[in-house]
């Protein structure tokens, strides 16, 4: 999974355009970072990019750079 396969996976995740994630964009500006999208994007890490990564660590998380990183993109 590349950069752009990430961020699609995330914009489908956050039901928002893929174009509206920037780096600087806060997640919490999505309303549908939420509970389950924590236990979703915890998934996508796991399963295609073998990185562990808990709901609550998803949670504390403050912009789509801060998920980039997380995945190794940044």
């Amino acid at each position: 999974m590349d950069k752009k396969e990430f961020l699609k996976a995330i914009a489908e995740i956050l039901m928002a355009d893929e174009g509206g994630l920037k780096e600087e964009t806060e997640l919490n500006s999505f309303p549908d970072f939420d509970s389950i999208a924590f236990l979703q994007i915890a998934m996508l890490l796991e399963k295609e990019l073998n990185i562990e990564a808990n709901p609550s660590e998803i949670r504390s998380l403050k912009t789509v750079k801060d998920l980039l990183e997380l995945g190794k993109f940044a």
